[in-house]
């Protein structure tokens, strides 16, 4: 089974994504064990790692937390929570990382938002990891700040209707571990 696919722009996480799928077996996201931290070496100043708590709607516990990512945004979240967020930050968030949850694949999109005084665009990837085969169980979330150049060289995205807000963009995946 495949999912509609944008492009990553950011080649860091076009690397992730092909990592991530390497580990993926029989239709299943990877089980964490499976990744040592020494593979997660090129992209361990970009990304954050949650532990979800919880079967139905999880709490999302920040269990690593990049230094890019806390020179970015001013500071680490580590051990922190989504429910720690500001609400219109856990209002983003909170729907993209449970429906991650539930369709078991990743998904990207482009972010841009006033950070620091400043508007940046970052690229997101977020990669579901099971333990059990079965619940999702950690995220793994890597994002890059886009340069201008790599914004301008995007293909445009579809706008969403009238009163609707752009949401994540599935990526086209095999079932993790499947054949083409």
């Amino acid at each position: 089974m495949t999912k509609e696919r944008t492009e990553l722009a950011t080649p860091y996480l076009s690397g992730l994504l092909e990592f991530w799928l390497t580990k993926s077996v029989a239709g299943r996201p990877p089980v964490p064990s499976s990744i040592a931290p020494a593979d997660l070496r090129p992209w361990k100043d970009n990304i954050a790692v949650f532990e979800v708590i919880g079967e139905d709607s999880g709490t999302f516990v920040y269990s690593y937390y990049g230094k890019a990512l806390a020179a970015a945004f001013g500071r680490s979240r580590l051990g922190a929570t989504l429910d720690d967020l500001p609400p219109e930050q856990r209002a983003l968030l909170q729907p993209e990382y449970e429906t991650v949850r539930r369709e078991r694949l990743p998904v990207a999109r482009v972010h841009t938002a006033v950070f620091g005084g400043r508007t940046r665009s970052f690229e997101r990837l977020v990669l579901p990891m099971s333990s059990d085969g079965i619940s999702i169980d950690k995220l793994l979330v890597a994002a890059y700040e886009m340069t201008p150049r790599e914004l301008a060289a995007r293909p445009p995205m579809p706008s969403p209707g009238p009163g609707a807000s752009s949401g994540p963009v599935p990526l086209t995946v095999q079932k993790p571990g499947a054949s083409a």
